[in-house]
């Protein structure tokens, strides 16, 4: 059971999540949440021949997940995958997951790291790819399937729903946050994507924040 924590006139209480309902404020969230908060089953087709090195720490798990979009506007997940594993020898690049509007596709063993985020990033923490969607409904979809998948795992984990922070605390990263915070990579992604999706789809922006409140809404149904 997931506990929320709530102060009401100088009194706190302890409430099960799920029969809190989180309002949102981003067009993109209440879209999703219009819908009843879908989401795809996650499926795994994992490639051994992927490295298995464990995470750093001494819990040996993951303190969190890193999001990634695949900065190709043509590409499938099957095509996405098949590159990766493909030239997987000579890059030593992969990542735990891919999603689209329809698929949550676990290629990797996520009780050993990724490598798609620098050395400071893949350690520590979990990672998938997003394709890219080309209309309203994908593309919110997409984000729900992220949503929950992210939460998914945090559940799975054993960690709280959290923000990256420079001090390296927090659990939800963007491969920009990392470049930013952690360093030892320079990608922006998913920030332009999610902009320009949101701008084109919705007339309305999207951040990280905002995909922490969803995170949250999927997280407090598990």
């Amino acid at each position: 059971m997931t506990l929320a924590k709530v102060k009401l006139r100088g009194h706190t209480y302890y409430l099960d999540a799920k029969h809190l309902q989180i309002q949102h404020t981003n067009a993109i969230n209440q879209y999703i949440a219009s819908l009843n908060y879908p989401h795809t089953e996650i499926t795994k087709n994992i490639y051994h021949q992927f490295a298995q090195k464990s995470y750093l720490g001494t819990s040996g798990k993951p303190k969190g997940i890193i999001i990634h979009d695949t900065g190709n506007d043509s590409s499938s997940i099957q095509s996405e995958v098949t590159y990766m594993e493909k030239n997987y020898k000579s890059s030593g690049v992969f990542v735990h997951s891919f999603l689209d509007k329809n698929n949550i596709l676990q290629i990797a063993d996520d009780s050993y790291m990724a490598q798609g985020a620098g050395p400071k990033g893949n350690p520590y923490y979990l990672q998938f790819e997003m394709t890219h969607e080309h209309n309203k409904d994908d593309f919110a979809r997409q984000t729900a399937n992220a949503a929950y998948y992210t939460a998914f795992m945090l559940k799975k984990y054993k960690l709280p729903v959290t923000l990256g922070q420079k001090d390296t605390s927090g659990t939800v990263w963007t491969h920009q946050m990392v470049s930013s915070y952690l360093g030892g990579t320079n990608h922006q992604d998913p920030d332009d994507y999610w902009a320009q999706a949101a701008a084109d789809f919705f007339a309305s922006s999207y951040s990280i924040k905002n995909f922490l409140d969803l995170i949250q809404a999927y997280y407090n149904q598990l």
